[in-house]
């Protein structure tokens, strides 16, 4: 019997690694999210898609918690659907305080980390961020999940799925009409491909997250003006 040839790991890493970031960079998509003075806002693209009934980019996941997702969909709806299995038996278990951006992150770094570190396996073709909006603005977090594992947390704009991630500039005090007027010229597409979710920080109710329409915000901004 034949014995397999040996790869060296740091070679089916570097493979792997190729394979994915190529995909994703080359793929369409395009997400940002960022902190506004709303609460926290997610921008994507939607080419092509009635968005009603599109394939989405931007989810909810528990009441300050949301997803944004680059790459395929059937892999990101996957891990939509994990993580609000995982948050629902949190907060039944414990508290609803208790389902935090950071054990969603660690969650979702666990399931991709283990699959990309197996050879045999391919590896999730995806790249996630977990915007939490925290009981205060400076207890905001971005957790940012790449498709090999590894976490990065962070405050400022989270740009995926774009060759140039430096190309998003924000005012300090941006609004969500600051947000999506960038994302559109960033992404490079016109408001009424833009899917537009928000963490809003000023409501009463337990869930946070509502969906936008960027025309329509534009519009008010504008009318406000």
């Amino acid at each position: 019997m034949m014995l397999p040839a040996y790869i060296p790991p740091s070679d089916w890493v570097a493979d792997r690694s190729k394979f994915v970031s190529d995909f994703i960079r080359d793929g369409g998509d395009g997400v940002i999210v960022a902190r506004c003075v709303e609460g926290i806002a997610l921008v994507a693209r939607q080419c092509g898609a009635d968005l009603p009934k599109g394939m989405r980019s931007v989810y909810e996941i528990h009441d300050r918690l949301a997803l944004a997702a680059v790459g395929l969909f059937h892999e990101a709806e996957e891990l939509r659907v994990a993580g609000i299995r995982f948050a629902d038996l949190r907060a039944y278990a414990y508290d609803r305080l208790d389902v935090t951006g950071r054990s969603l992150a660690s969650m979702y770094a666990r399931i991709i980390g283990k699959v990309f570190a197996r050879p045999d396996v391919k590896p999730y073709q995806i790249q996630l961020t977990v915007a939490e909006l925290g009981l205060v603005p400076s207890e905001d977090r971005f957790y940012t999940i790449d498709f090999d594992g590894a976490v990065r947390a962070s405050t400022g704009p989270v740009v995926m799925g774009m060759v140039n991630e430096s190309l998003l500039e924000l005012p300090p005090s941006a609004t969500v009409s600051d947000v999506i007027r960038a994302a559109s010229t960033v992404l490079d597409v016109e408001l009424g491909n833009l899917e537009v979710g928000l963490l809003d920080r000023h409501v009463s109710t337990r869930r946070h997250f509502r969906r936008l329409d960027a025309a329509t915000v534009l519009g008010a901004d504008g009318d406000r003006s």
